[in-house]
């Protein structure tokens, strides 16, 4: 009898602690953003959309084309082609179905050049499921214009 007792005074303590809080965020400041107007700045490390940066140096593409993005997607919605031999090699088509991407970013972690990376961009609403066909140059569009942190941060 002393134990269920004891069950129930610590549950009515959990119920107490529990409304204690609620009333506190209740009448606490409020955290609201009001969004069309005023935007929140996301993590450089949220997984957005996906680019394709252009190495400064060169102008080129910084992909290798070695399919190992296009192999690793859980998806499927990546699509790799490319023109010519060995180091010749040209990229031609580099397109990404982003209404069927899961956002995972294996793709990201998987590319030895860093060639593919996620921007911190949010909206990307649409009524036209065929706007969402990323294609090369829409990707290389979406690249940010400031350099991006590379590698592990310690």
């Amino acid at each position: 009898m002393a134990t269920m007792l004891d069950r129930v005074g610590t549950g009515l303590q959990a119920l107490a602690h529990g409304l204690r809080l609620t009333f506190a965020t209740l009448v606490g400041p409020k955290n609201t953003v009001m969004y069309p107007l005023k935007k929140v700045d996301v993590s450089p490390r949220w997984h957005g959309l996906l680019a394709l940066p252009i190495d400064p140096q060169t102008g080129n593409d910084l992909c290798i084309i070695c399919f190992q993005c296009e192999r690793v997607c859980p998806s499927r919605c990546i699509h790799i082609e490319a023109s010519g031999k060995g180091k010749e090699r040209l990229l031609t088509r580099f397109d990404i179905e982003m209404d069927k991407c899961q956002y995972c970013g294996l793709c990201v972690e998987v590319c030895p050049t860093e060639a593919i990376v996620f921007v911190p961009h949010y909206e990307a609403s649409t009524y036209n499921r065929s706007t969402l066909l990323y294609d090369l140059e829409d990707l290389h569009r979406a690249a940010p214009k400031e350099p991006i942190a590379r590698g592990v941060i310690k």
